[in-house]
């Protein structure tokens, strides 16, 4: 069971931290097959904001890798997004954001802190999300990293990014100033589709 897997509680217990009290939805994905893949996302319903990490890109049963100072990939994904009050369910659309990025990095694409990824429509394929067609990864705004019995794990948030922010870090070859702006207007850099646009 998912639940008992020491890797999987290592990560509630991380999170349970900094969000105590707080009782994640857990969404569990169909098997990917041999290729492994994310086994899931707990999703926390905070106060205005969805929390999402991921689960397994990192080792969450036995050590099975020769690298012992990393579990599995050595990071898991979190996003956040609007949340109203009510809310009870995540939206689709993160969840197939996640999905892919997973399945891309499976597939042999380097994603590291910095990197940032240009999509052909709004992120998800939702119309709804309008002009955000890009993403960006930086250290998660509240828990960098947490030690378990199989290694290190650090935590990547994925940033949704509008257009022409996508196209200004392309000019720039870099998404670092975006970055920073965006943190100094919104700390907890919410993946929010109907903000205003960064600009340097």
């Amino acid at each position: 069971m998912l639940e008992l897997l020491p890797g999987l509680v290592r990560i509630y217990e991380g999170w349970a931290e900094r969000y105590p009290g707080v009782e994640p939805l857990t969404v569990q994905f169909a098997p990917d097959g041999d290729q492994g893949g994310l086994n899931g996302v707990l999703a926390y319903p905070l106060e205005d904001h969805w929390l999402l990490v991921t689960f397994g890109l990192t080792e969450l049963g036995e050590k099975t890798s020769e690298q012992t100072a990393v579990s599995g990939a050595g990071f898991e994904f979190t996003c956040r997004i609007p949340r109203e009050p009510d809310d009870t369910s995540v939206p689709a659309w993160i969840l197939r954001v996640l999905h892919a990025l997973a399945d891309r990095f499976l597939a042999g694409v380097d994603l590291d802190v910095g990197h940032w990824i240009i999509t052909p429509s709004p992120l998800g394929g939702d119309p709804a999300n309008g002009e955000m067609t890009s993403l960006a990864i930086v250290p998660d705004v509240d828990l960098r990293f947490l030690d378990t019995d199989n290694g290190l794990v650090l935590f990547f948030q994925i940033v949704g990014l509008l257009a022409e922010e996508g196209e200004e870090a392309q000019r720039a070859d870099t998404v670092a100033p975006l970055m920073a702006l965006l943190r100094d207007r919104d700390p907890k850099m919410i993946t929010d589709p109907g903000r205003e646009p960064v600009r340097i």
